[in-house]
């Protein structure tokens, strides 16, 4: 059979596909170059840098998610479903040892936080958690059985840690079936660390956010990989269809290679497509740079409360240096305009010391301008109000805030209230918060009467 020419992408977009191509290439001896393989009686694959770092993040977000979610004395038990959609075997080699994957750090994760509870309760705590670990290779669950029994969980098997050979889209409706069986209140982390960036369907992302009530999603996507791609003759569009791009939108992201920094360009307008089709209300990307490999990805962080958003964004501040923010400091940080660089100036924010410093000046000068306008139609401004709107396009976490508002108090230029219970349990309304350094997201913001001289407000009012 002849060998068929490549059309004009542009044109045509046909053969063999993207879907093909987003996958981990075979090296020479079986192994992916950009995936990992395990067998039983092998030596596990070694991790790469740049998961060593995600691996961190699963584990301590389970950890907050878990405290979070307990804080509560009079609770006792608190059911939840841990879902890893590319489990893998679950061992790696590291610097001449071996470490555990994101199966067995979760497992323990959640093993240390039930001892602290029911340490700290007097009536006990029971964390009534699911794991179901997903892998489309029979030696990789085979080899993660394995290491399972071998750790204790062997009698753990096929009832609350369950195995499942399948592909994260052909299992996700049962997956979601069963959270929905558990209770109402629908409690789940899902974390797809998927080697690609079509193996997850952003369809199948927004039943999980339609269908559950309190899903959090955290999604790695090969984002560089798919904008070199998009500009390769021999590309199809097979595979955009997972991310809901049809033939016009693959046409418009190809032209625009034509343009300067045009790899930064798609990646702006795939950031507000994705965006805008995860059904998610919170939405917070992080760029990770595989030292290994010079491509970027996302780890995006998907969820239905401003809380959860929070705390994610508290991981990322304790892991410094590991990772970036897709933006700059302050609030409405992202500002996406498909014509600029959305990196210029602003990839050296790691969640540092000088990336808090940023972000704190920032805010002084935002949050007086977004309160004024904020206040225009009369009515109380809290800081829910504030912050958690914006909470998408900001690297800020509450803690930052909370500084620079007892900042503008102790300059004068603000009032902050809210609601407190006197000696006899009765609620007191409008209770000024003098020396409080932390404040709830109903606490509620106001302007002293006269604005100090210094404020950036003065030209405004004047």
């Amino acid at each position: 059979m002849a060998k068929r020419k490549s059309i004009d992408p542009i044109n045509m977009l046909p053969l063999p596909g993207l879907y093909e191509l987003a996958k981990p290439k075979s090296a020479a001896d079986g192994r992916s170059e950009m995936g990992y393989h395990w067998k039983v009686g092998t030596e596990p694959p070694v991790l790469g840098a740049h998961s060593v770092a995600k691996h961190e993040i699963f584990e301590r977000y389970v950890r907050i998610y878990i405290d979070t979610l307990t804080k509560s004395h009079v609770q006792t038990r608190l059911n939840l479903t841990i879902v890893d959609g590319f489990c893998g075997g679950g061992r790696y080699r590291l610097d001449g040892a071996e470490v555990d994957g994101s199966p067995l750090r979760m497992l323990h994760a959640v093993e240390q936080a039930q001892r602290t509870l029911e340490e700290a309760r007097a009536r006990g705590f029971t964390i009534a958690a699911d794991f179901v670990f997903i892998d489309e290779n029979a030696e990789h669950l085979a080899y993660l059985r394995d290491l399972l029994i071998k750790r204790g969980f062997g009698e753990r098997l096929d009832k609350d840690v369950r195995l499942v050979k399948s592909t994260f889209e052909e299992a996700a409706p049962s997956v979601i079936d069963a959270i929905r069986r558990k209770g109402r209140a629908h409690r789940s982390l899902f974390f797809l660390d998927q080697y690609g960036w079509s193996d997850v369907k952003l369809a199948t992302v927004r039943k999980i956010m339609g269908e559950l009530t309190n899903p959090e999603i955290v999604l790695t996507f090969m984002v560089d990989a798919l904008a070199n791609l998009l500009c390769e003759k021999n590309s199809s569009i097979s595979a955009l269809a997972n991310i809901d791009l049809n033939r016009e939108d693959a046409r418009a992201l190809i032209a625009m290679k034509d343009n300067k920094g045009w790899k930064r360009i798609i990646q702006n307008t795939l950031y507000q497509h994705i965006q805008g089709h995860t059904g998610a209300a919170f939405y917070t990307p992080f760029f990770i740079h595989p030292a290994e490999s010079h491509r970027d990805y996302w780890l995006l962080h998907l969820s239905k409360h401003h809380q959860a958003r929070e705390e994610m964004g508290n991981v990322f501040w304790g892991i410094q240096n590991t990772m970036e923010h897709f933006g700059g400091p302050g609030l409405d940080a992202l500002g996406f305009d498909p014509g600029v660089d959305m990196r210029q100036g602003m990839m050296d924010y790691t969640f540092d010391d000088n990336a808090e410093a940023r972000s704190k000046k920032q805010l002084l000068e935002q949050i007086p301008r977004l309160l004024h306008t904020a206040t225009i139609g009369g009515g109380p401004v809290t800081k829910r109000d504030l912050f958690a709107s914006r909470a998408n396009d900001t690297p800020v976490v509450s803690k930052i805030v909370d500084s620079q508002l007892a900042e503008l108090r102790d300059a004068g230029e603000i009032l902050i209230l809210a609601n407190k219970k006197d000696s006899l349990g009765n609620v007191v309304g409008n209770t000024v918060r003098e020396r409080a350094s932390r404040y709830s997201w109903d606490d509620r913001i106001q302007f002293t009467r006269q604005i100090p001289m210094f404020s950036p407000l003065r030209d405004k009012a004047a």
